[in-house]
């Protein structure tokens, strides 16, 4: 017997059980999670600057110097620059872009967290939390310009998953949670806030927080359940209640006719103009399906498709469902609704079709964790196999961007911010004084100068100047290729940049050659748009 003991001693290594052999595989999950975070904010803080942050981020470094739509243009919902002008209000920072893109990183944190919470849940298990978290955190679309840039792309999709997995939270319990749901409320309002596309979530929250806990009483439901998500929606919604209520027709002008008018004449004007531009359904649709089944996503498709096979083949052989149903419901309409809504804007980008990438992974988890434990275990190897296939198609693109990480001097917030300070000492030395003439205001705005509010929001207002109604202009302090020179001529400018927009900078260098200013930089900024040349008013 003691022979016996010892050979199935020694037949064990060393140090290891069978509770550390089952530790490896998630010890491996955490390993690669945090690897992961670590790649997207490098890959975050290392990606180049795009057109639509000249608008975002110069707004809300401006947002104290000036009123949001009628000085500064500004063509979207207003908690984008809102939060960014508290940050730099609170932290007195002056590299504005590196503050947004730190933002931006916040918003990925409370999105995976929110994202980890819910699977674990819906799972059961900490090792499927991470594989959804890791899925997510590796889509090709959402590491791309969607989710890398201080815009109010990513955000929103945030502040709706937190909203989600709140809501769910705070009903699927015998009694609900009045503080779920009144956080609930609060984030799907501020998602909301920073982009209208998700404005369709908020009925949906509503009726399900008014009817999942009905059979509790009316009462109970308006004061545990409506009655929180109301006070929660109505907080979050004061900012947007704010801007609308001071200005009714000003803040529809800016916020919803700009798109549906100005905007989509322009780019029908010109389709091609940096790249090819989607103006028809069919272009949409095309666009839709490479977004949602591009980048390995199919395989997350095709495992949804399983596990509802999955659930229907359960529903049929079982008399009563092994969890509540309603939670599935809501995340499919949501998902249908997103994808109703990512072909609402015209021209099409692949930013506008992500909102249902992180939903359906969450769908994958609540069908899963509604199935029996035999059946789930029978799947695990599949679904595990899907997950691995997926991550490992984006995680390559995140992966070679860690050397970035150690490399702050190679970051999108501080390159623009060391051209905004040579800018402003080509200024300083020639002692003149005045506002800097460009589309590009988010490079004088780092170096300290001052820009023109009428060209604060970039390009995407002032190249449609001269496409605005004339019922609209009252709302707009906002100049036009044809009127900016008078601009200039009534304000001279310490210094113009030009280079980044083509043809929309001309009449810039019409001006600066005309009035003799000496062009003493042709690449103070050198990226993606291209070579950024710099002219300076002499001093005298």
């Amino acid at each position: 017997m003691i022979a016996t003991s010892l050979k199935r001693r020694d037949s064990i290594p060393s140090g290891v059980t069978a509770s550390s052999r089952r530790a490896w595989p998630h010890a491996a999950l955490v390993a690669t999670m945090v690897m992961t975070l670590l790649a997207l904010f490098a890959r975050l803080m290392a990606f180049p600057v795009r057109h639509d942050e000249q608008m975002y981020v110069p707004v809300g470094a401006l947002l104290m110097q000036g009123d949001l739509y009628r000085d500064f243009g500004f063509n979207n919902l207003p908690n984008f620059p809102l939060l960014l002008g508290l940050i730099v209000h609170l932290t007195a920072t002056d590299h504005y872009l590196l503050a947004g893109r730190f933002i931006i990183f916040a918003g990925w944190l409370l999105f995976l967290t929110a994202i980890m919470i819910f699977v674990r849940r819906a799972a059961g298990t900490w090792a499927a939390a991470i594989l959804a978290t890791l899925l997510v955190a590796t889509n090709p679309v959402l590491i791309g310009p969607a989710g890398m840039l201080a815009t109010n792309n990513f955000l929103p999709l945030a502040f709706a998953m937190a909203g989600t997995t709140l809501l769910i939270a705070g009903l699927d319990r015998p009694n609900p949670q009045p503080w779920a749901l009144a956080g609930a409320g609060l984030c799907i309002a501020v998602a909301a806030g920073f982009k209208a596309n998700y404005v369709y979530m908020i009925p949906l929250f509503a009726i399900t927080a008014l009817f999942v806990p009905l059979r509790k009483g009316l009462r109970r439901c308006i004061t545990h359940s409506i009655g929180p998500l109301a006070i929660g929606g109505l907080i979050g919604s004061l900012s947007v209640l704010y801007y609308l209520l001071r200005d009714i027709d000003g803040f529809f002008v800016h916020v919803i006719q700009y798109h549906r008018g100005p905007h989509v004449a322009y780019w029908a004007a010109n389709p091609s103009l940096d790249g090819p531009k989607i103006m028809t359904l069919s272009g949409k649709i095309v666009l839709a399906i490479k977004v949602w089944l591009g980048g390995g996503f199919a395989l997350v498709i095709c495992a949804v498709t399983l596990l509802v096979w999955s659930n229907f083949r359960q529903a049929k052989n079982s008399k009563r469902p092994h969890r509540p149903l309603w939670p599935i419901a809501l995340i499919t309409a949501i998902i249908v609704g997103g994808m109703a809504m990512s072909f609402v804007p015209t021209p099409a980008f692949p930013q506008y079709y992500i909102l249902p990438i992180p939903f359906l992974i969450v769908l994958a988890a609540l069908l899963y964790g509604s199935l029996p434990v035999r059946r789930r275990s029978a799947l695990s190897p599949l679904m595990l196999m899907m997950a691995i296939g997926t991550i490992a198609w984006g995680l390559p693109r995140l992966a070679v961007k860690l050397p970035d990480l150690a490399k702050p001097d190679k970051w999108a917030g501080i390159v623009v911010h060391r051209a905004g300070q040579r800018l402003a000492q080509y200024s300083h030395t020639e002692g003149a004084d005045g506002p800097v003439a460009t589309l590009s205001p988010l490079y004088p705005l780092e170096g300290g100068l001052a820009v023109y509010p009428e060209l604060a929001a970039g390009p995407l207002v002032y190249r449609v100047g001269d496409l605005i109604p004339s019922r609209d202009l009252r709302h707009y302090r906002i100049i036009s290729p044809h009127l900016v020179g008078s601009l200039m001529s009534a304000q001279p400018p310490v210094a113009i940049l030009v280079g980044q927009e083509g043809r929309l900078d001309e009449p810039f260098i019409r001006y600066a050659r005309h009035h003799r200013y000496r062009l003493v930089d042709p690449a103070l900024v050198n990226d993606r748009y291209g070579k950024g040349a710099l002219y300076i008013r002499s001093h005298y």
